[in-house]
This record gives C-alpha cells, sequence and structure tokens, in this order.
C-alpha cells in the first residue's frame, strides 16, 4: 500500500519576507529561493513576488508596486496531487501556507510545483 503525500510532507517550512518599501532590487540582491513574501507595515503579508518578477522590474521600482496581492494559498493536509492541481488550476508554481495568528495571516511554509512533481517522479 503506498502512502498519500500530504502537502505537509513536501512544504519548506520558512519563507523569505520582505517590506513593501523595499525596492525590487535590494531584495533580488539577497533573496536565494525562488519566492518572497511581502508584509506591510504592521507585518501582515500583502502580497507575494517571484524572483524572477523582481527581476523583470526596475532595481528602484517598490516591492509594493510590483508585488501580487493575491497570495495562493493551501491546508497542510491535502494530497500534494491535489495542491499540483491547484497550482494549475491558477497558473502558479508555488502555494504558500499561512498562519493566522493573531488574526491577519503571516506566511510559514512554501510548497512548490517543482517540489511536488520531484517527489512524485521518486514514488514512482
Amino acid at each position: 500500500m503506498t502512502k498519500t503525500l500530504l502537502v505537509r510532507d513536501v512544504m519548506t517550512i520558512g519563507v523569505p519576507i520582505c517590506r513593501e518599501g523595499e525596492t525590487c532590487g535590494a531584495v533580488l540582491a539577497r533573496l536565494k529561493e525562488a519566492v518572497v513574501v511581502v508584509l506591510d507595515e504592521d507585518g501582515m503579508a500583502c502580497g507575494w513576488l517571484t524572483r524572477e518578477r523582481l527581476g523583470e522590474q526596475q532595481a528602484a521600482t517598490p516591492v509594493g508596486e510590483a508585488m501580487d496581492e493575491d497570495i495562493p494559498t493551501v491546508p497542510p493536509d491535502i494530497p500534494v496531487e491535489a495542491a499540483a492541481q491547484l497550482m494549475g488550476d491558477r497558473g502558479v508554481q508555488y502555494l504558500f501556507l499561512m498562519h493566522d495568528w493573531p488574526g491577519e495571516p503571516r506566511p510559514s511554509a512554501v510548497i512548490s510545483l517543482r517540489s511536488i512533481e520531484k517527489v512524485i517522479h521518486e514514488s514512482v
């Protein structure tokens, strides 16, 4: 019997963050991962960007002007195949897991289509 892999089995805990007012160039220069979540002045998640999107911007552009405000989220307890389908439906390569205490969402983990495809391929 094959164990169903869940998002929690594949997710990466910890998400790079930046502030809305930081410049795309500054964030890109320090970003080692593929995505970053943008926090507002209260420390709440307000958007996200890929490394690729950051690189397409003028270096002096504030991140808040370039970010996507619609943060694609996923719960930790669904199968990775369902998460991959959600990514396809939304046209994204990443989904975020958020914790919302106390109140507004903050990033806690991320899962990528690439990591899902890797574990599926390895299990075949």
